[in-house]
């Protein structure tokens, strides 16, 4: 009698109960899934029938093909400990608990071998022509959302998860804790840059503190595996130039001095070197194959491409309007209200009809918005998806930029708009980038052009891209941004891990006030 024959003489009132249970147990999953190097799994489903006709009945190709590629698939529990993500004894039909639960027991014992990621919309053969088998049809297909395949992006992250225990090793708990005050002080220009990557740093030691052993690893990969991937590489980053300083011993004021002289964000964006003529050409043509080549062509972006914002006018301003806004002849309190841009936001931005920017003096943090050149160019950026298209970024100079630089002169600036930065639209969380608010200027745009090349910094691209580094650099600086003109997008960045110190003339109801905003909340 055929395998696949007797295989329909199963436990009728329990098999199919198995079945479902087993779709329902996978589909119920929230966070990562993982394979695992659980062995041994199909000889265990089949010692477990102590009744050799009924273990005949189960002796199928389609179920031993299931149970080994997706028997052994696991998450991992906040204590550390692997749960199978497809056997669940409790729940599982009497006559195959005790099966499940030998199951469940192997693939608990053993250890991660990768994310597991499939574009797959079904796992297993469910019905081969009259015989029921074991298989599933995820709710969510665990696919990479990335240019690279669902292989590819596990390989990628497999690799993170060993750098990241490679850092676990060289930067102690109270290194990176230290790490993470500092930069939550204020004190270190462009903190930003390196908050949420110290904050991973140090929750990563914390729940990794509260287990042991294998567990420990089974939490790290956990983090890996949903972490923004520019946090999975802390000594290749800019932080691990301020742990190994607080590893040196440095005090406040030489950390701070030496953070200030290496966050230079043209120079640590970019190689130090000139990448071969030979590895530019095979860049691109690998670019070119995935459907890239396209992205990397940028253009100033204008208000079209602006797609939220925090403020806006509630009606068109005067397009005659020069950029220098005249006083006021409504009476201005003399002092100034003191808030902070918090309480800005809540109490007076929701019923401004009219906001204007004192004039600034000195370098100040003005940003510029790109955007691409072809609009249906394959997604490059990190908060860009196929699903939600939003290839807008930002620019700027790391020392700041002189008012003149942006085209701004006067006593007071028009703002054309209050927004967030681009990664941060649609409700994105990116806090590798930091907290900013932008106020829109009218006609500021960067009378540089940022020094003729394109803007494109890899710290910004999908972690796949990371390969491509030295040729979208070399494409950047050989570049220059297209669509100059009175309509680019500018203006003066705010960041809550630096002081502010703007004074705004707020109109609302036909009445001008004064504000000053010192800090971030």
């Amino acid at each position: 009698m055929a395998a696949d024959h007797v295989h329909a003489m199963r436990h009728a009132d329990g098999y199919g109960a198995l079945v479902r249970g087993i779709k329902q147990r996978f589909n119920s999953l929230a966070g990562p899934v993982f394979r695992t190097d659980a062995s041994g799994l199909y000889e265990t489903y089949l010692a477990s029938f102590t009744d050799l006709g009924v273990r005949q009945q189960h002796s199928c190709n389609c179920c031993r093909t299931f149970i080994e590629r997706f028997g052994g698939l696991a998450t991992v529990g906040d204590d550390g400990v692997l749960v199978s993500a497809i056997w669940d004894a409790d729940a599982a039909p009497a006559p195959y608990r005790a099966v499940v639960a030998a199951l469940a027991r192997r693939v608990s014992q053993a250890g991660i071998a990768m994310l597991f990621l499939s574009s797959e919309t079904r796992y297993g053969k469910p019905a081969n022509g009259p015989w029921q088998h074991l298989a599933i049809e995820p709710a969510t297909v665990f696919k990479s959302a990335g240019l690279h395949n669902a292989w590819q992006t596990a390989c990628a992250r497999r690799e993170a998860f060993a750098s990241v225990q490679r850092a676990m090793r060289q930067y102690s708990a109270p290194v990176c804790a230290a790490a993470l005050r500092l930069l939550k002080a204020e004190t270190l220009f462009n903190a930003e840059a390196a908050l949420g990557q110290a904050r991973f740093l140090v929750d990563l030691h914390t729940a990794r503190d509260a287990v042991g052993g294998q567990h420990q690893d089974n939490l790290t990969y956990r983090m890996v595996a949903t972490a923004p991937m520019g946090f999975c590489h802390p000594r290749s980053s800019m932080i691990a130039t301020l742990l190994d300083d607080i590893i040196a011993g440095k005090s406040s004021a030489e950390l701070a001095a030496s953070w200030a002289a290496k966050m230079d964000v043209l120079q640590y964006l970019r190689p130090q070197a000139a990448p071969p003529a030979g590895a530019i050409k095979a860049a691109e043509a690998a670019l070119e194959k995935v459907g890239a080549a396209s992205a990397l062509q940028r253009r100033f972006a204008t208000m079209a491409d602006i797609q939220e914002t925090v403020w806006l006018p509630p009606a068109p301003a005067d397009a005659g309007r020069a950029a220098g806004v005249q006083p006021h002849a409504e009476s201005v309190p003399a002092a100034p209200i003191v808030m902070t841009l918090d309480t800005f936001r809540r109490t007076v931005l929701p019923a401004a009809e009219r906001i204007e920017m004192a004039a600034l003096t000195g370098r100040q943090p003005f940003i510029v918005f790109t955007s691409a050149v072809h609009a249906d160019a394959r997604p490059i950026l990190q908060w860009d998806t196929p699903e939600r298209r939003n290839p807008v970024a930002w620019y700027t100079y790391s020392n700041g930029s002189l008012p003149a630089q942006f085209n701004l002169s006067g006593s007071y600036y028009a703002v054309t708009a209050v927004i967030l930065p681009p990664w941060a639209w649609a409700g994105r969380i990116h806090p590798q980038f930091g907290e900013h608010i932008v106020f829109l200027l009218r006609d500021a745009r960067d009378l540089r052009e940022c020094e003729g090349h394109s803007a494109l910094f890899p710290v910004h691209l999908k972690s796949e891209l990371r390969e491509f580094r030295s040729t979208i650099e070399a494409y950047s600086k050989a570049n220059a941004l297209e669509g100059v003109g009175d309509d680019n997008v500018a203006g003066l960045a705010l960041t809550r891990s630096h002081p502010s110190d703007v004074s705004l003339r707020v109109t609302s109801n036909g009445q001008a006030s004064e504000y000053r905003l010192l800090r971030w909340d």
